[in-house]
Order: structure tokens, then C-alpha cells, then sequence
């Protein structure tokens, strides 16, 4: 077996079924090896990017399998870096397998710093160590399963993540000895220092508990245990962008998504309650604004977080923190809970539901506008998609408008570039695709054009995606910005200041991939239900307004000497009267 056959094999044994790729002659015997693996499904893209993204989509959707994406030499690595780069911020589990030069030539390079030593070959180590949890250049054939099972345990384990094996092309053939070296994992203690008969008097004896769940919740798996937690001690959930898909929207402990672009019953909760049990959310600034010190400031609160690092931040003063995985301290906590809640709760909870009542995302005013209003044409679409479905929501405005107001089913995955926020995410559907569950991307006419190429791909592989694409003109978010903060100074953001978007039914039609156009109210249900029955990729290009409100948000005044000033974390604008 060659050292390129033992790592396709490897993956194929740990669970992953598909592999994306852009193909290069410095990979030749790694993409040949995976030719003839006949277990293995190959995704061949039209950027490396895509290809990484798409790693990170199956990562994301698979959990405990990794995602594979199979890159050459240089640019062709370099490219998937953005790919990566959204996989490590978002803990995603995912291989990626390159192609590298000679194995002399790369020994020299790192040997001697010289800036390249050979055609397209570059020293990726220090350049993607950074953003993997573990790299290594394969110099030797029998140190291949050494460094695929050690790139497997750090992929999977803790906060999952990418991890990235760089293989020289005289490596790739070469045969594995039958006698190798393998990775001696070891088990990390489990004993935490953590009082549960504390963490439970302290949960019992408060009034207004609330839970904060990030994507950490749905990485360790611990979905259904954060369910019977919030059930058993009487906790209304909010979730953080990560954590979308960790809760129903119709769910009776549902109250809202925090953040900058968040909603009013949330942020309201955060800052009245008197117990805020944070459980796997990283605390990020466009979660909990720009005062951390004054979140949720009259409460007891305690931080589960399996990512040290996270802990050790000081911006939120946090009462208790404990670095364990999520679903074993809420087992544990569980078995510690016996007494029965007060009425207190139970009028606490009504409080959450009458305010996510009384403020909702969606105004029913929304309905009538032209052209078309983001949030109106979410809601519609969010009514109209299935509860088996994945669903992939690209960056800016759409991100932004999409996460206030999707209103998630059971079942339902909800899929955003989180902490990277990257244009072009749409591409990782590809990765996301499961049989019989439907395949939604939603993109703003910017984000598409960062991926657009892999329309071929989608087209020839038959992957029934169905692309939204809300054609606003160019790029909204920043046209806020520079309408609220530039004196409408415009640049890059339409085509009267720079920026011109396509046609995007030609441009799926050119790509042999079908295209539908919604323009109004009284055309809006027909044709939505027309792309989603449709047993084959279709893009819908949705004509919605150019510059229309992204509301409820936390806005910044600019002040005398050219600095911004945020509102308080539970003042959204539109301001309410106090």
C-alpha cells in the first residue's frame, strides 16, 4: 500500500464517505490513489476554497467524521486557507491532504529559509499552523500512520477543528512499511474540579434562571440533555449565532438570538435575569455587544466551555467557570437536581414568552413593501422549507436579517460562517448535503459571486441545492455603513460607486443549472414552492430592496473626535422610549 492509498484508506475507515478537490499535478499520485478507491466519492470543485468549505460543511453535519479536501501544491493551498481558516474559528473537524514539492527540495526550504526552492513550492507550516490543531510535512513513509492518527485525535477531540497534511510528491507513491509506529493517545483526566451540589443549590435558589447556548452545545452532542435542562429547572434558552439550530423557534423555552443584529426579548432577558448558565458560546463581542463588563450584571453566572482558552478571557466577569465538555456537566448537573422549581419560575417564563410576543423581527407592515423586504421574504421561505432540511446562510446583510428571523423547525441544521464571517459560505452546501433532507443556501448577490464557479460543480454532480439568492444591488451592510458613519461617502457598494453583480438566471442558466426570479408579494408562495419540489439544483434570485432597515440592532453614535459610541446592550435601535 502506498503512503497515498493509506491515508484515503484511513479517512475512509474513520467515517468519511466524500472528498473535494481541485486536482494538480503536484498531487498526482494522491488524486490517483483516490480514483481507485472505490469506497470514496469525489467532489471535483472549481476552487480550492469551495473544496475546503465543503470539507467543513461535512465536518459541520457529520460531527465526530471529519471532512476531507484534497489540495496541490502553492496556490492551490494557499487558496483553501480561507476554508480552513472558517473551520478553526468554527470547530470543524476536517482533513485537508496536499500535494508539496519534492521532499529534498521542501528540506531545503525549511532548512534554510530560502523564500521558495522549486516550481510553485512554498513552506506551509508556518503559514497554516496557526489556524489547524495539528500540520505535518510527511517525510518519511513510515511516519504516515503516526501523523494521520494523530491528526484524527486533535480533529475530533476537545474543541474540534482542522487539521492539515502536507505530503511531497516522491512521498506519495512510495510504499508503507508493514511495520509502523502509531499514536499512543493519552486519556486526559476527567476530574474536574467541579461541585455540582453547589452549581444545583445555586441554580435552585434563583428566580429568573436563564441559559445562553452556543455551537458548543451542538458539538459535544448535547442538544437533548440542554432541552431536559432547561425543562427541568424551568430555564428559558437564548442562543448566539453558532447556536441557532440548538432550539425550535416555536419551542416554549425559546426567547431570542442575541447580538448586535439580535431581537429585543433576548436582550432583555440577559440583562433581568439573575442566573445566566453559558454553555458553549465564546461570548463574542457581536453576541454580547460593546459593554461585557454590564451583561447580565445582576446575575450569578457560570460558563461551561471545553476550549480553556475561552475561559481565561476577563471581558464578562464570570462567577464560576468550568472547562469540561458540555454534555458531561449537563448529565452530571441533571443527576443533581431533584427538588422541584417555584412559582416564581413559572412566572419568569411567561415573562420571556410575552416578550418575544410583544417585539417581534418580522413586522406584519413588512408585507406590503416594494420591492420586496429581506425579512417578509425570509419569513415566507423560512414557513415554506421542510423540517428535515439543512440550511446554509451566507454572510452580511442576509446573515444578519436570516438569523433575526428564521423561524427554525424541528430538525432543522442551520449553518453560518460564525466567527469568520467569510463571503461565498453558500459553497458549503455542497459538504452539507444529505440524502433526503432538503439542501437550502441563502446569499446576498456579493456573497454569491465569491463562489459562483461551483454552480458547475453543483450542476454536474446533481447535488439539488436550492440557492436563494436576495439580489439587493450590491452590498447592503456596507452601504449602511457607509450611509451611517461616512456621510454617504460610497464606494465598492453598487454600481453607482464602483461594484456591478450579474444577472444570476443568466449566469445559472450558462451553468446549466435552472433559475427562477421572484419579484413580488403575489408571486412570492407559487414560486418558492416551485424551487423547493424541484428534484434538481435551482438558483432563485429574489429582487429585494437596496437599502431597506436591518433592525432591531445595537447601533454607535459617532461622536465629536471621530470615535464610536454603542448603545447599551438592552437599548436596540429603534430606540423605545424608556
Amino acid at each position: 500500500m502506498t503512503v497515498s492509498e493509506y491515508i484515503f484508506e484511513f479517512l475512509y475507515k474513520k467515517g468519511c464517505k466524500t472528498v473535494f478537490l481541485v486536482s494538480g499535478s503536484s498531487a498526482m499520485w494522491l488524486t490517483d490513489a483516490l480514483c481507485r478507491n472505490d469506497d470514496l466519492k469525489a467532489i471535483c470543485c472549481h476552487h480550492e476554497q469551495a473544496a475546503a468549505m465543503s470539507a467543513d460543511g461535512y465536518g459541520r453535519i457529520h460531527g465526530d467524521v471529519p471532512g476531507c479536501c484534497l489540495v496541490t501544491i502553492g496556490p492551490g493551498a494557499t487558496n483553501a486557507i480561507t476554508g480552513v481558516a472558517q473551520a478553526y474559528l468554527d470547530s470543524s473537524p476536517m482533513f485537508v491532504i496536499s500535494g508539496q514539492a519534492n521532499s529534498r527540495l521542501l528540506d531545503y526550504e525549511i532548512k534554510t529559509g530560502i523564500r521558495q526552492h522549486g516550481t510553485q513550492s512554498l513552506n506551509l507550516e508556518p503559514i497554516v499552523t496557526p489556524i489547524t490543531k495539528y500540520f505535518a510535512a510527511v517525510m518519511d513513509p513510515a511516519d504516515i500512520r503516526i501523523h494521520m492518527e494523530k491528526a484524527y485525535h486533535y480533529a475530533i477531540t476537545g474543541r474540534k477543528g482542522p487539521v492539515w497534511i502536507d505530503v511531497p510528491v516522491d512521498i506519495q507513491n512510495k510504499q508503507v512499511p508493514e511495520e509502523m509506529d502509531g499514536y499512543n493517545i493519552l486519556q486526559e483526566s476527567n476530574a474536574y474540579d467541579v461541585d455540582y451540589q453547589n452549581i444545583a443549590k445555586i441554580v435552585l435558589e434563583a428566580k429568573k434562571p436563564l441559559i445562553l447556548a452556543g455551537y458548543g452545545v451542538r458539538c459535544s452532542q448535547a442538544v437533548e440533555e440542554l432541552k431536559e435542562l432547561s425543562r427541568k429547572i424551568q430555564a428559558p434558552i437564548v442562543t448566539s449565532r453558532g447556536g441557532i439550530d440548538v432550539i425550535t423557534s416555536d419551542s416554549e423555552w425559546f426567547v431570542g438570538r442575541p447580538g448586535a443584529y439580535g431581537d429585543r426579548a433576548s436582550h432583555f432577558a440577559i440583562q433581568q435575569c439573575d442566573l445566566l448558565l453559558i454553555m458553549g458560546s465564546r461570548l463574542s463581542v457581536s453576541t454580547i455587544g460593546y459593554y461585557p463588563r454590564k451583561l447580565a450584571q445582576n446575575a450569578v453566572k457560570i460558563m461551561v466551555d471545553i476550549d480553556e482558552k475561552e475561559l481565561s478571557k476577563e471581558d464578562v466577569p464570570i462567577d464560576y467557570k468550568y472547562n469540561i465538555d458540555i454534555k458531561e456537566f449537563i448529565t452530571t448537573l441533571l443527576d443533581n437536581i431533584t427538588e422541584t422549581v417555584s412559582e416564581e419560575r413559572r412566572i419568569w417564563k411567561m415573562h420571556c414568552f410575552d416578550m418575544r410576543m410583544k417585539y417581534p423581527n418580522v413586522k406584519p407592515e413588512y408585507k406590503k413593501e416594494m420591492p420586496l423586504n429581506e425579512y417578509w421574504v425570509t419569513k415566507k421561505l423560512s414557513d415554506l422549507v421542510s423540517g428535515q432540511a439543512n440550511i446554509i446562510v451566507d454572510t452580511g446583510s442576509v446573515c444578519n436579517i436570516v438569523s433575526q428571523s428564521w423561524r427554525l423547525k424541528e430538525g432543522q441544521r442551520y449553518l453560518i460562517s460564525g466567527g469568520l464571517s467569510c463571503m461565498g459560505f453558500w459553497a458549503t452546501a455542497m459538504g452539507a448535503y444529505q440524502d433526503k433532507r432538503q439542501l437550502i443556501a441563502i446569499t446576498g448577490d456579493g456573497s454569491a459571486q465569491m463562489n459562483i464557479q461551483e454552480l458547475a460543480t453543483i450542476d454536474y454532480n446533481n447535488i439539488p441545492l436550492k440557492l436563494f439568492v436576495y439580489n439587493n444591488n450590491g452590498y447592503m451592510l456596507i452601504r449602511h455603513n457607509q450611509h451611517n458613519y461616512m456621510n454617504d461617502r460610497f464606494l465598492g457598494v453598487g454600481p453607482d460607486s464602483g461594484l456591478k453583480t450579474p444577472d444570476f438566471c443568466k449566469v445559472a442558466e450558462a451553468y446549466g443549472v435552472k433559475a427562477v426570479r421572484i419579484e413580488s408579494e403575489e408571486e412570492m408562495d407559487e414560486k418558492m414552492q416551485e424551487v423547493l419540489s424541484a428534484n434538481e439544483p435551482v438558483l432563485c434570485e429574489i429582487i429585494v430592496q437596496e437599502f431597506a432597515p436591518i433592525e432591531p440592532r445595537i447601533a454607535s453614535k459617532v461622536m465629536p473626535d471621530g470615535s464610536l459610541k454603542a448603545a447599551e446592550f438592552d437599548d436596540l435601535y429603534p430606540f423605545l422610549e424608556q
